[in-house]
């Protein structure tokens, strides 16, 4: 080394005064005969890039110059930590003369799906069932073992409660906070957040299915939900006349031409309808099923004052050619 010139790279003032301004005092003196020998010349670092990439370089050495580093006695293993999954709870409660209702579900990571719906059997305010929604499904997120928890609900007065931004000023319902927050902390994790009503309608319609049922203590009410589709008109058994046939295929046309003549029929699933200046619909009959309306109308309403025969029949929702 006593060959190179060394530059000395340093952010320190002291080390760099003591280098260019040296002063012949005691310690300091043996320091400056000590380094006298060498060629040094302090230079401060031009940049902080490089001061980075030496520390980067001393954190994570090269291969080459990879050193076996022992586990020290007491050393803990680094372990991977596996966060649990979230559920999301939604909660809903609704009042009315009868006691109130609320409505609960909860919705595991994998979409699986419990829902809870009970009767109040006390007279409450809305806010009140609100809370009694929101304590019951803690309670069945924490049977369930939920760890992280959404706690989705259209009340704005109890999650911003619970957040600590509104205060509760009604005696009524600081138990209910309380309870809540006592709950809370047996979580490791959760939010709140307020939705509007059209996002929590599954919860909605189970609590307000609750507060209009009439259900007794000790009492469960089962109750089957299946899907229907849209109900579709049957065909007629009656042969359509000319007239029918003729309007149907000028409708599906669509000439201009035939404009006035078609004006007052539509096509609905294949059926033929007249649409009277009243606004009243009537399904177009052949002369035979047009017979047998006109019998069975008229065995209801004879002797009975009131429209006249064919306003009945349109009413009714039939209407022929011959009218």
């Amino acid at each position: 080394m006593l060959a190179h010139k060394i530059h000395l790279i340093s952010k320190s003032n002291p080390l760099r005064y003591l280098m260019k301004n040296p002063v012949p005092s005691s310690r300091m003196t043996r320091w400056i005969l000590a380094l006298s020998e060498f060629d040094i010349q302090v230079v401060s670092p031009t940049a902080k890039k490089s001061q980075a990439l030496a520390e980067l370089l001393a954190a994570f050495p090269t291969t080459g110059m990879d050193v076996d580093q022992p586990d020290l006695p007491g050393e803990l293993q680094e372990i991977a930590l596996i966060e649990e999954p979230e559920w999301q709870l939604m909660f809903d409660g609704a009042a009315s003369a009868g006691g109130g209702g609320i409505g609960i579900v909860l919705i595991g990571p994998e979409s699986q799906v419990i829902t809870k719906t009970y009767k109040l059997l006390y007279s409450c305010s809305n806010n009140e069932a609100e809370y009694e929604a929101l304590i019951t499904g803690l309670e069945l997120a924490e049977s369930k073992n939920v760890k992280r928890l959404l706690i989705k609900g259209d009340s704005r007065l109890a999650i911003q409660q619970l957040k600590g931004e509104f205060a509760v000023k009604e005696p009524a319902l600081a138990k209910y906070r309380t309870k809540a927050q006592q709950i809370l902390q047996n979580f490791q994790g959760y939010r709140l957040e307020h939705v509007v009503r059209s996002q929590n309608r599954y919860a909605d319609a189970l609590a307000t299915l609750a507060s209009k049922m009439d259900v007794r203590k000790d009492q469960h009410a089962v109750i089957t939900i299946e899907a229907k589709g849209i109900m579709e008109a049957g065909p007629s058994n009656m042969k359509e006349d000319d007239w029918i046939v003729s309007i149907k295929s000028k409708l599906m046309e669509g000439k201009m031409a035939d404009y006035k003549t078609v004006r007052h029929f539509h096509i609905e699933e294949g059926t033929l309808y007249f649409k009277a200046p009243t606004g009243v619909l009537a399904r177009c009959l052949s002369k035979e099923e047009a017979s047998c309306k006109v019998k069975e109308v008229h065995e209801q309403v004879c002797g009975m004052d009131g429209a006249p025969l064919a306003r009945r029949l349109l009413r009714a929702g039939y209407y022929w050619q011959e009218m």
